[in-house]
């Protein structure tokens, strides 16, 4: 059913009043004139303004050097070859060998000490006593068994400390009848001395290994 127009109703209510005699109906208030002196009604409060955002930095965060990992990772890599630790177990061995080789010379004109050449040279093998170490006892005849008459003797003893065991080594040298046995050249062995040591200090150092030991 449509609906009838307000204007219509009120129309059709003053004439039914005229009619019959009775009052019209009262015009309508709009909303606008109740409110009085017919003016709108004031408009709405402004909405708040938005709360102001501090913006914050972002963390820092601290670039990794790739570089210096690497780095890090290449020094625990290596490690010191097997072949290097022989080494090193004998650098002490040669230093004492060096220094006694190359060690301070008696001066022109004094006697030779075959103490002094043994102790400067020959101690840190045979022991200072002779008694043995990395070398053969010397000591209580035992050079002399070695270099007897039969094994060339005194002569044979002084061509030994000049040229060494390099020729001989895993051979016998000395008195092959030797009590004891011969002795054997073994690896390493006894050092040439003939170009560190002038021939009066080879020849005092081995009277001294033959009768003062």
């Amino acid at each position: 059913m449509a609906e009838v127009p307000e204007h219509l109703l009120q129309r059709s209510a003053a004439r039914r009043a005229a009619l019959t005699g009775g009052e019209p109906p009262s015009a309508a208030v709009t909303p606008a004139e109740s409110s009085g002196g017919g003016t709108p009604a004031a408009a709405a409060a402004p909405a708040a303004a938005p709360a102001k955002v501090t913006p914050t930095e972002p963390a820092f965060v601290e670039p990794v050097n790739k570089a210096a990992f690497e780095r890090i990772a290449e020094v625990r890599r290596r490690r010191i070859p097997a072949w290097a630790m022989g080494v090193l177990a004998i650098v002490p061995l040669w230093g004492i060998l060096y220094v006694g080789a190359f060690g301070p010379r008696p001066v022109e004109g004094e006697a030779i000490s075959g103490s002094s050449v043994y102790g400067s040279t020959c101690a840190s093998c045979h022991g200072g006593t002779g008694a043995g170490g990395v070398g053969p006892k010397l000591s209580g005849g035992e050079a002399v068994k070695t270099f007897s008459d039969a094994g060339g003797g005194r002569d044979a003893h002084i061509q030994w400390v000049i040229t060494g065991s390099g020729g001989v080594k895993g051979k016998g040298y000395g008195d092959p009848d030797r009590e004891g046995g011969q002795h054997i050249a073994t690896t390493g062995g006894m050092p040439a001395f003939g170009g560190s040591l002038s021939q009066e200090e080879i020849d005092a150092v081995v009277d001294y290994e033959r009768d003062g030991l």
